[in-house]
């Protein structure tokens, strides 16, 4: 964790005071004070969502739109788009450019999610040619040691498989590359959203968006999910897990 909320002075309100004003009824929240100078801090969860030139649209921007919407909805939540290259725009791959909000910095974000695209047409641009340059692979491997989550959208997840953290755990990915996914240790659970602890992954582009509204059920609130996936109108699967794993 590692944003700063607004101060609150520790003398003017209890703690549970603090909690009811800002969070309300919700059972759920993920929240952590940071007490410096007499004064306590609400500590933000930091989402990042690595991207990088070729990638779908709808896997970075879908779950974007969720955890963007989660972070408007919740005072201790917030979603990044961040590009190991330190580039200040994607072009991906239908031609949408878009501006990404920095550098993807292990180390930074509780959750990291890897968009895909472009790997089974073994595309110039998109993640296999991310993971033929193998600058993204060290770093994914850093950002595995230090995030609480870790996510992989469609292809995305193949990704963090090259990268080597993937062994032995339970994963899915695009259906075309499924038989790829299984060769580098993987246990291919042909699931929209597989949830094995603290690495998620979805199936193919739509499902990033399963997957985003899975994560903000898990570590924020099942009630806030079921808003956003109201508002923008969407039947969203959710995993055989329980909520409390």
């Amino acid at each position: 964790m590692h944003s700063l909320g607004r101060p609150q002075n520790v003398t003017a309100f209890s703690f549970i005071q603090f909690l009811e004003s800002h969070l309300g009824a919700s059972p759920r929240l993920h929240v952590i004070l940071k007490v410096h100078n007499g004064l306590f801090y609400t500590q933000v969860m930091l989402a990042d969502i690595v991207v990088f030139d070729g990638l779908d649209e709808l896997d970075a921007l879908g779950p974007f739109e969720i955890l963007r919407r989660a972070g408007q909805l919740s005072i201790d939540f917030s979603v990044r788009l961040v590009a190991h290259t330190g580039q200040d725009t994607v072009c991906a791959a239908s031609g949408l450019t878009f501006a990404t909000d920095g550098r993807f910095v292990p180390g930074e974000a509780d959750v990291v999610i890897v968009a895909g695209g472009g790997w089974n047409a073994r595309s110039k641009q998109g993640a296999w040619a991310e993971y033929q340059k193998g600058e993204l692979a060290p770093l994914l491997v850093e950002a595995a040691r230090s995030a609480t989550v870790i996510a992989g959208v469609c292809t995305g997840t193949m990704l963090w498989a090259h990268a080597g953290v993937l062994n032995g755990r339970r994963a899915n990915t695009h259906h075309t590359a499924h038989a790829e996914l299984a060769d580098l240790g993987v246990v291919v659970v042909p699931d929209r959203v597989v949830d094995d602890g603290d690495v998620i992954t979805s199936g193919g582009v739509t499902s990033g968006l399963d997957l985003a509204l899975w994560l903000v059920a898990r570590e924020l609130s099942e009630l806030l999910a079921q808003q956003i996936a109201k508002s923008i109108e969407y039947k969203w699967f959710r995993p055989n897990r329980s909520i409390s794993a």
